[in-house]
């Protein structure tokens, strides 16, 4: 008994140190076996089957945020470049990842487009973008599209990727909520409206 014991050890020892390819290799050729040994080796396929499979670093980030913005009641859609894209309180934004340096980009896609015929606001669009970055942690800028002959306003910001779901969920929440307070500070200071700005930098300031 003693002895069954011990081949039985030495048994498992040996197919824990094989490789799925080696495995099945076992099986293939199970001629050339003991018929527990094949038994075993079986058996160690079907655990090996029950593993969830390993993903990788990028795929546990996006998972990780696609639950966070779901949980925030935002549905996501991912593309074919693994961008995630979102819908939070009325507004569209996309998120992409580095996971060279490990963060997050969160953009805030095209929001805003004026028509370059409108000289007037074209060309206030850069004073505007420059006193926005000012006052958020956002970054605001534009770009031309010459064939639609507009300026489309994006913004974005980078969050350092958290495993702490918590922090990394408060994180998100401010970034976005940057964003979205940047899009009322652009849209109130092209239209110069003076209440709107006058009680901003009060509580900027305060």
């Amino acid at each position: 008994m003693m002895e069954k014991d011990k081949r039985k050890r030495e048994w498992e020892d040996a197919l824990n140190l094989m490789t799925e390819d080696e495995l099945y290799f076992v099986i293939e050729h199970q001629e050339g076996y003991y018929p527990s040994f094949v038994k075993m080796a079986w058996k160690k396929i079907d655990r090996m089957l029950d593993e969830p499979y390993p993903i990788s670093e990028k795929e546990a980030m996006m998972n990780a945020i696609i639950n966070i913005l779901e949980e925030m009641g935002s549905y996501c859609r991912v593309n074919e470049n693994d961008e995630i894209f979102f819908v939070f309180r009325g507004a569209e934004f996309s998120i992409r990842f580095d996971t060279q340096y490990n963060y997050i980009e969160i953009l805030d896609n095209s929001w805003k487009k004026i028509h370059l015929n409108d000289s007037v606001t074209a060309q206030k669009v850069a004073e505007t973008i420059n006193k926005a970055n000012i006052f958020h942690s956002v970054t605001i800028f534009y770009l031309t599209d010459e064939e639609e002959q507009v300026m489309e306003i994006i913004g974005s910001s980078n969050i350092p990727y958290f495993t702490n779901l918590t922090y990394l969920k408060n994180s998100l929440l401010i970034k976005l909520s940057d964003m979205l307070d940047s899009h009322d500070f652009v849209d109130y200071y092209l239209k110069e409206d003076e209440n709107y700005l006058g009680k901003f930098y009060e509580d900027y300031l305060s």
